[in-house]
């Protein structure tokens, strides 16, 4: 792992990756400018092989503009809920900045914690549908084997950080599969949410 590299989960994991976006989206974008005005310049036109070089070489960028957009929706946990937070995760296996993609919607969660078998979240976002988030989780745990997970996605911090507290008491549990060493639960739940995460 590189020194200062964040991975999925980790608090501003977001901003980095929307920094780096639009890094190489214009990276992209402006090589593609230089082989055309290359091309023109030296041909004294633009219909030649370096204009459709050019061309071709704005599909990789478009591309990355697409996931600039998309990241530029998103803003991650705030420095004051964070502090608020992470002195009540305890032994709650914790991730950050996560944003979940269905069908429907897009689910922007700041926070969320796994022990036992119950995986709460956290957002500060007011339009965000915390009841349909909790459910299309739920499903995604289901379709990978993760039974009887308890979700529950919460809007108000305080709430919050009062279940992480009562959460401090809760067992931890093992996923045991036929002819395998078993897997703390926690690991296997906290690895399927940075997997379906952007």
């Amino acid at each position: 792992m590189k020194v200062g590299k964040l991975q999925k989960g980790e608090k501003g994991y977001l901003a980095r990756q929307r920094k780096n976006t639009i890094f190489r989206t214009v990276m992209l974008f402006a090589l593609s400018l230089a082989i055309f005005l290359t091309g023109y310049f030296s041909t004294g036109g633009k219909e030649n092989l370096l204009t459709i070089v050019a061309v071709l070489g704005c599909l990789p960028a478009s591309r990355s503009a697409v996931n600039m957009i998309m990241l530029m929706r998103f803003h991650g946990i705030s420095e004051k809920d964070f502090s608020e937070i992470d002195p009540h995760t305890g032994s709650c296996m914790s991730l950050c900045d996560l944003v979940f993609t269905s069908y429907e919607k897009n689910y922007e969660i700041h926070h969320m914690a796994f022990k036992g078998n119950t995986l709460i979240g956290y957002t500060a976002k007011a339009d965000c549908d915390a009841a349909k988030c909790a459910k299309h989780l739920h499903e995604l745990c289901a379709q990978n084997r993760l039974k009887e997970v308890e979700i529950r996605i919460f809007k108000e911090l305080p709430k919050y950080i009062n279940r992480l507290d009562q959460m401090q008491e809760f067992p931890d549990y093992e996923v045991e599969e036929e002819g395998q060493t078993p897997v703390p639960k926690a690991a296997l739940v906290c690895a399927l949410l940075q997997a379906v995460s952007l």
